[in-house]
């Protein structure tokens, strides 16, 4: 490690360079990584919100809650379960009182009383069929407490009497109602009693013809565009940490070519191949774990400068596994230098040859 570090200050400039092309490595892999986990939870926080096992939806819905449809009739005799919650769920334009922007959102309809019901940060769940609680991500758009919102051009307003966090479905924010509102919005009544899936938190199963009952990675994974998402973002993430391993591997072959001489020295000195390759390894650690450790500290100070509507989340965890991947990348890349060193024979790099 002695050797290693003393090399490194003797020739900063040098490895100042290899440090530099592992932070801007990392960094981009860390920032890749935050768009994806953040894009990925705005696709599926208000799922996770259920703290559910499985949901049964329509069987011609291809395991997609988007375009499920259940009738009275088929779910009616599960509705006293406590286990068993009734979500409705449709995607709608809002609109705040006023204003001339269009947002994007989903309505969930729920029973207040179910355990799918959204745990409050502020205000009061609705009492009547005009009132709903938002998710606080619509702050941005200017919708607060008491504001007042059209959903879908409707003649009517709806006031939001409540407000929740980390409630988002299908990558846009969700606004809450009861089950009759839902109703009216989707079906053109609240006589229609249909619903868009059943939310099962035990291990209780549903065979009843026309259902199907799924898990919540299922439900997830069929979100329209939610895997291509993750794919894409994941082979890139991947791509990054290879590049790692040529980069930092053309890197140290370049400067152990370029030492070769100095290595010869020390070999005729009676210093073992070992400590030399010793020595390698603990500069190739030294400036990853440098690079790296620059990159995660950008990332802590990127967050706070990034508009809120970025689907951007810290995930401490994902870099602490990346950071030790790109590492481990780098050491088997400087591996490609290990071969030339073994080879070396004394008086011949002396003499340059």
């Amino acid at each position: 490690m002695f050797l290693a570090i003393k090399e490194i200050l003797h020739n900063k400039t040098r490895y100042l360079l290899v440090v530099f092309t592992v932070f801007l490595i990392s960094y981009m892999v860390f920032f890749l990584t935050s768009l994806a986990v953040g894009l990925a939870r705005e696709n599926r926080t208000a799922v996770d919100q259920w703290d559910a096992k499985t949901v049964v939806v329509s069987s011609y819905a291809n395991k997609s809650m988007v375009v499920s449809t259940i009738p009275q009739k088929q779910y009616q005799q599960y509705t006293d379960d406590k286990n068993v919650a009734e979500v409705g769920q449709m995607t709608v334009v809002s609109q705040l009182k006023n204003s001339s922007e269009k947002i994007n959102t989903n309505v969930f309809g729920v029973d207040w009383k179910s355990y799918i019901s959204p745990k409050l940060t502020a205000g009061r769940l609705p009492k009547t069929n005009h009132e709903v609680v938002v998710d606080n991500a619509l702050k941005n758009d200017s919708i607060k407490l008491n504001s007042q919102i059209k959903i879908n051009g409707s003649d009517k307003y709806y006031k939001v009497v409540g407000i929740t966090k980390n409630n988002s479905f299908f990558a846009v924010p969700v606004i809450f109602s009861n089950m009759d509102t839902f109703r009216e919005l989707k079906y053109g009544s609240s006589q229609i009693k249909n619903i868009s899936a059943l939310v099962i938190r035990n291990n209780k199963k549903i065979n009843k013809s026309g259902l199907t009952q799924i898990t919540i990675k299922d439900l997830v994974n069929h979100i329209p565009g939610y895997t291509a998402q993750v794919l894409v973002f994941s082979f890139m993430i991947i791509a990054m940490v290879i590049i790692t391993f040529l980069i930092i591997g053309i890197f140290m072959y370049i400067i152990t070519i370029q030492k070769i001489s100095l290595y010869g020295v020390m070999r005729a000195q009676g210093i073992r191949t070992a400590r030399i390759i010793e020595s390698l390894f603990y500069q190739i650690l030294v400036l990853t774990a440098t690079g790296a450790g620059l990159a995660l500290v950008f990332m802590g100070v990127t967050q706070f400068f990034l508009p809120k509507t970025v689907p951007f989340y810290s995930d401490w965890l994902a870099y602490g596994v990346l950071t030790l991947a790109i590492i481990v990348m780098a050491l088997l890349g400087g591996s490609l230098s290990m071969r030339r060193v073994l080879k070396i024979d004394p008086l011949s790099a002396i003499e340059g040859e």
